[in-house]
């Protein structure tokens, strides 16, 4: 009796040991997110004074401000690191979010007045047209 209760315990333990041993972590490679164009409003009594660069760490691209302080930016196709996963379902690693490595600066005669990560612009409130609102000051 005492042999078929150690069985009875010895198997599941056994069995629930070998899939922990054989899943382990797992990693997922995620897909790209394509290209886009995003819309940011500079707002400033002249906004045409300023420069707007976005760095994703290897192209720097600059946009002058227009009279409305209307710009597109164009953000380039980028992939999420690979999330590891302890037995495929509890996250544990991959979390970094390239967008907030990524930066946006405003400059007005060649000094920085204003800097922030793609990430932080995009969470900026939006206008009826759909554009970021950014206020700066004179």
């Amino acid at each position: 009796m005492a042999t078929m209760h150690l069985r009875n315990i010895i198997v599941p333990v056994f069995l629930f040991g070998s899939a922990l041993a054989l899943t382990g972590c797992v990693y997922r490679f995620y897909g790209p997110i394509p290209p886009s164009q995003e819309l940011v409003q500079i707002v400033d009594k002249t906004p045409e004074q300023y420069v707007l660069q976005v760095d994703d760490g290897s192209v720097k691209r600059q946009y002058e401000v227009p009279r409305d302080g209307r710009v597109k930016i164009a953000i380039r196709s980028y992939r999420f690191p690979c999330g590891v996963y302890l037995l495929g379902t509890v996250k544990v690693g991959g979390y970094a979010d390239p967008l907030k490595a990524w930066s946006i600066s405003i400059t007005r005669n060649g000094a920085t007045v204003r800097k922030l990560s793609v990430r932080a612009v995009l969470k900026l409130s939006t206008d009826q047209a759909g554009y970021h609102v950014l206020k700066l000051k004179d």
